[in-house]
């Protein structure tokens, strides 16, 4: 017989394993599990927080301050101009041409630069140009044998710059400045003395001639004789650009052989109407002699001008890159408006080589018209054209 089962007990065992089995299904939390739990959570968090103070550092620093070189260019331009146009005094303004080879023939100094300062879109630029030159002319007839000339202008200009437009094509700076120009003429004359001895006989014989007549015409003989034969003075075809600086002269003698004829017209026409022919010869003679004397020293003299003038300017100029050697540029620029010149037009364009890094060639044409006027000096007109090509080498640093 089986014994009877004891159910107190039995259900304090169930009760327990129950319990277990309950609980036992969840993982126990262990003190060391929590401080490892800590430390991952606070390594995170120190991760974290130094990603972003390098991120902040990052953007919180100071931007490069660059700045743009200094560029300085040096230039010599050889400009090969011929120069035609107008210049004179008193409204006697012959039209002037002389060729470039006429002037590389008579050219003592010729001097020419240009150069450049330059840092970021600011510059500052300028150029000079000297030109001295002297040449002869032989007449060989008239009253005058021989004409020199002497010619003497510089130019001096000055602009600041500032670049509107920059790429790797090119760019393109606005101008604004002032040119100076400085002008020396000389003439010096030559006389004819035995031209002068022929044309002073002849005119007294005429003079004398017309003293036996009624109605003479003392001036009409003087330019018939003497002013007409002073075509040298009117500047025409000069080898220079050179205005007729001695024209006026022209009238100075005509006014002075005049008045030589009537301070011997009293005695010289008693002599002529009392039939003195020894009386007549002698006053002739001396009279012919006197006007010839009076021609020489007028003739052999030298005649100068100079005059200076500044004009306001504003222009453009630019560049465009044809290759990483090659380019284009032009340059323009106008003024005086009536401060120095009534108006005044440079313009250039050309066609450019950079050689090397730092030295660079220029192949182009230059147009210059200046248009002056100075009432003050004998009424000067300058209105002269200077065109050419030109051809620059350059360095730039």
């Amino acid at each position: 017989m089986v014994p009877p089962m004891n159910l107190g007990r039995t259900s304090s065992a169930q009760i327990l394993t129950t319990v277990f089995l309950v609980f036992g299904t969840f993982q126990p939390v262990r003190g060391d599990d929590i401080s490892e739990a800590d430390s991952r959570s606070q390594s995170r968090t120190s991760q974290e927080s130094a990603g972003k103070q390098t991120e902040a550092k990052v953007i919180e620093q100071p931007p490069v301050n660059t700045t743009e070189p200094w560029q300085v260019t040096v230039g010599g331009p050889g400009w090969l101009a011929s120069a035609s146009g107008h210049s004179g005094f008193h409204g006697a303004n012959p039209y002037i041409d002389v060729g470039i080879g006429q002037l590389l023939k008579n050219i003592n100094v010729v001097y020419a630069t240009s150069a450049e300062v330059r840092k970021g879109r600011y510059g500052v630029l300028g150029g000079i140009l000297y030109l001295n030159a002297q040449a002869g002319t032989g007449e060989r007839s008239g009253l005058v044998s021989k004409v020199d000339l002497g010619y003497q202008q510089y130019f001096g200009q000055l602009f600041a710059s500032y670049r509107v437009i920059e790429g790797p094509r090119g760019w393109l700076d606005l101008l604004a400045g002032f040119r100076y120009t400085y002008l020396g003429e000389q003439v010096g004359l030559q006389a004819n003395n035995m031209a002068i001895d022929a044309a002073s006989t002849q005119l007294v014989d005429q003079f004398a001639q017309q003293l036996g007549t009624t109605g003479s015409d003392v001036r009409a003989l003087v330019l018939q004789n003497i002013t007409d034969k002073l075509g040298a003075l009117d500047g025409h075809h000069p080898k220079l650009p050179v205005g007729p600086v001695a024209e006026g002269e022209k009238g100075v003698i005509a006014n002075l052989v005049q008045q030589l004829l009537q301070s011997q017209q009293t005695e010289l026409a008693d002599a002529i109407r009392t039939g003195a022919q020894d009386r007549v010869n002698q006053l002739k003679a001396q009279l012919s002699n006197k006007i010839a004397n009076s021609l020489t020293r007028q003739l052999n003299r030298s005649f100068s001008f100079y005059d200076n003038w500044t004009d306001p300017l504003v222009g453009l100029r630019g560049r465009f890159n044809l290759t990483k050697a090659f380019y284009l540029t032009a340059e323009t620029d106008v003024g005086g408006f009536g401060i120095g010149s009534d108006i005044a037009v440079d313009a250039y364009a050309a066609l450019g080589c950079q050689i090397t890094r730092y030295i660079y060639s220029e192949v182009g044409y230059r147009y210059y018209y200046d248009d002056f006027r100075d009432e003050s000096a004998d009424d000067f007109l300058y209105q002269m054209t200077l065109r050419g090509a030109q051809i620059t080498f350059g360095l730039t640093f």
